[in-house]
This record gives structure tokens, sequence and C-alpha cells, in this order.
């Protein structure tokens, strides 16, 4: 019965995910396509090529070597794992609250943070290769969802390894305040995420 809860709460975590993909590269990939697919037009209507800056991207993304290209492809998979720690750390401030006076959740909060705390860093990586290796982002949402992102990565981590030094804190008020901390920052990163998408309008009612 308890694991049927912790299951419906998780998919409908999976579901209502934000899905904060970093926009930079996915730009540069969608400008490029737009200037190819308008190519065709702009040649038969005016007789124009290209301009340099497409041809040079173009260029650049065909003679690209095999592991860059790998990474890149990697990146592109932040949006789709980024869901895990989304829905893993939630869930698992759920049953922490619940395990409280049902001791019978302590099993399923423990794999819930470790599940969160093991694929968080995999996200945060992976934005990194999506988002570049910038420091700094003219883009101020993209700059705060970087590091938040590396943060909450780097948080989650350290959470795995607490629970797996000390097992038996998982219902203790430390550790509820923590995963009630990495639940906030992961509902304001979510919001930078769908803003580098949809726009910072993107909730507005």
């Amino acid at each position: 019965m308890h694991w049927a809860a912790v299951a419906i709460l998780f998919v409908g975590l999976m579901l209502g995910g934000v899905s904060p993909a970093s926009a930079h590269k996915a730009h540069e990939r969608n400008e490029v396509a737009e200037a190819l697919s308008e190519a065709p037009k702009s040649l038969s209507s005016s007789s124009a090529a290209p301009s340099p800056e497409t041809q040079t991207k173009v260029t650049e993304e065909a003679r690209s070597p095999t592991f860059e290209r790998l990474l890149d492809w990697l990146g592109r998979l932040h949006p789709s794992i980024v869901h895990f720690p989304l829905a893993f750390v939630p869930a698992a401030l759920f049953t922490a609250v619940v395990g409280r006076r049902r001791p019978g959740f302590q099993e399923a909060t423990r794999f819930l943070i470790l599940a969160g705390g093991l694929t968080a860093p995999v996200a945060m990586l992976l934005g990194w290769l999506d988002g570049g290796w910038s420091l700094w982002d003219k883009d101020r949402i993209m700059t705060v969802h970087r590091w938040l992102g590396t943060a909450i990565g780097i948080g989650g981590l350290a959470l795995a390894a607490w629970v797996l030094v000390r097992p038996r804190h998982v219902h203790g008020n430390v550790m509820l305040a923590v995963l009630v901390a990495m639940t906030a920052a992961i509902l304001v990163q979510g919001w930078h995420g769908g803003a580098l998408i949809h726009g910072v309008d993107h909730l507005a009612w």
C-alpha cells in the first residue's frame, strides 16, 4: 500500500515536471536549421547565397570531431535526465514527512534520496555539456540556471553520501530541512529552465 502511494506520486511528478533545457546550443542549431530551410527559397527568388555566418556554422558542424559530436549529443539528453531528480527529491521529502509517523516509509525514503542524489549530478553534467563551459552567460536567467543546477547536483551527491553513511538519519529534523531546501531549489530551477524555453512569462495567469 505504501509503495503504491509512492509510485503514484512518482508518476505524477514525472508527468508534471518542467523540462529545463538550456538554450545556447539549441538556439544555434535552430538558427542553422532555419537558415538552411530558407536558403532554397531565397536562392529561387533572388539568387542570393546563404550568409557567411551560416556557411561557417554548417562547415564547423560538419567537420567537428566524433568525440565533440558525442559530447554534444550527450548534452541533448539533459532535458530527459533532469526529470529524475525533479521527481525523486520531492518524493523523498513526502516519504520523509510521512515516515516520521509510519516507520515503514524509511526504506522508501532511503531509496528516493539515493536515486535523486545520484541522478542530480548526472543531470548537472549533461546541463554543462548542453549549455557550454562558460562560467558566465550574457543571459542572467541562464547564469542562474547553470549555477543553481550545479549546486543541486553537488548537494544531491552529498545527500546520497550522507544516507549511505548515516542511514538511520533519513527522518531526522536536519534531513527534513535539507530536503525542503532541495525541493525549493528544484522548483526555482524548474522555473528558470522553463523561462529559457518559453520566456519569463510562461507561468503568467
